[in-house]
């Protein structure tokens, strides 16, 4: 029998932080494609080395809700007693309800749309472009929902577990695939760019650049001055590792963009990400395409060549696997999180003549083409799977898939 009740009541909302006695539990993450687990640290920062004692216990078997993401699907159950951002919600289920299944049922298609209706914050949900996004817990305690019995819950527990199981090792294993072909495509750069290391003068930046200009720190800059059309602003999102990504843009105004003018990009420019991760790492660089009018944003550097290097060339020296770990050794030397102009001035590559580095980019793109279309390949398989364990999640909660069938199956 299914009854319908708030979720106030299967719900109650905890908040124990951790001070110094309880610092020493594991620091979890709650994210979207996999609930709530140990939070994987950054190489050499141990985190012991934060002051946790304002975050919030959870323990085994708490549901745990990123209130920034909730409307994304950003929850799930504590395996283990570990601490949580403070800005995290932390609630113990009540009695008599599956927590698994109530985990279930709040990343289903229609819970999520329930909860996203709730986040308040600056911007709309449905443009993208909202900002501070929080989910209010007395809010979504307010929200009706339909409680199966205690079989049905645990009928549809035990057969989401095994068909999302199923999805969750194939898209492992496309991941794992992804990891090799991005290795297989650096090893095939890197073997370029080492034979021009052995015959080419090796030049550091500052002696084949005209200007590197950073983009306007602070206020100068922030998402209030964007307009629907203008001048485009460069930020890091749009810098690949030699590819300029053109989607995701955004304006300021012509005016504004003319008060700006020392941060001006223009076709054929190389920018440089001042910050990254693993998959987008510091230093990657890209050439700028005809957008028109542009800006840089701060953390993305403007790269003028002198006529000794060209453009294509730069930026594929810059993004390469080799001069992408110089960068992230000079930069953990100085700065640690992000480069510098100092730094991008002292990068070395080596320099050929204009003929070489034509091939030398050349040849390149096509050895990883195959190599890209093999990524992209197994990039939309992983998408389509998230999207059919996310409807399979929907069809089982809201009794669309009759499990006596699939059981007898």
């Amino acid at each position: 029998m299914t009854s319908l009740t708030r979720l106030k009541r299967v719900l109650s909302e905890v908040d124990i932080r951790a001070g110094m006695a309880d610092s020493t539990l594991p620091r979890m993450s709650v994210s979207i494609y996999s609930g709530v687990q140990r939070r994987v640290e950054p190489a050499g920062e141990a985190s012991t080395a934060a002051d946790l004692s304002s975050y919030k216990v959870c323990r085994d078997g708490d549901l745990v809700i990123n209130r920034m993401r909730a409307f994304q699907g950003a929850l799930g159950i504590a395996p283990e007693d570990g601490l949580v951002s403070p800005d995290y919600a932390v609630l113990e289920v009540a009695s008599g309800v599956d927590r698994a299944w109530l985990s279930y049922l709040m990343t289903s298609q229609p819970f999520v749309s329930a909860m996203a209706s709730l986040v308040k914050g600056i911007g709309g949900i449905d443009a993208g472009n909202v900002r501070t996004p929080r989910l209010n817990i007395r809010d979504l305690g307010d929200l009706d929902v339909a409680v199966p019995s205690a079989s049905d819950q645990q009928a549809v527990v035990a057969y989401l577990d095994l068909e999302t199981s199923r999805i969750d090792t194939l898209v492992e294993e496309q991941q794992r695939l992804v990891d090799l072909l991005h290795e297989r495509r650096d090893v095939a750069w890197a073997n370029v760019y080492r034979s021009l290391a052995g015959s080419a003068p090796i030049v550091s930046i500052r002696r084949v650049i005209s200007s590197i200009v950073d983009g306007p720190f602070g206020s100068s800059l922030t998402s209030a001055h964007y307009v629907d059309e203008g001048a485009r602003v460069v930020r890091l999102g749009n810098i690949g590792i030699n590819e300029f990504k053109s989607s995701d843009a955004v304006y300021i105004s012509l005016e504004y963009a003319q008060e700006l003018e020392a941060h001006a990009v223009r076709v054929g420019d190389v920018v440089v990400a001042g910050l990254g991760d693993e998959r987008m790492p510091l230093g990657r660089a890209a050439v700028v395409p005809d957008i028109g009018p542009a800006i840089v944003k701060a953390d993305c550097y403007r790269v003028r060549p002198r006529q000794s290097v060209s453009s294509e060339y730069l930026a594929w020296a810059l993004s390469a696997p080799q001069s992408r770990n110089q960068i992230a050794l000079l930069a953990r030397g100085a700065t640690r999180a992000r480069l510098n102009t100092s730094i991008m001035r002292e990068v070395a590559i080596p320099v050929p003549d204009h003929s070489v580095q034509r091939r030398a980019v050349e040849q390149t793109a096509l050895m990883t083409g195959k190599i890209d279309t093999l990524i992209a390949e197994s990039e939309r398989f992983i998408e389509l799977s998230r999207e059919r364990r996310s409807a399979l999640i929907t069809a089982a909660v809201t009794g669309q898939i009759d499990l006596q069938d699939e059981v007898s199956a």
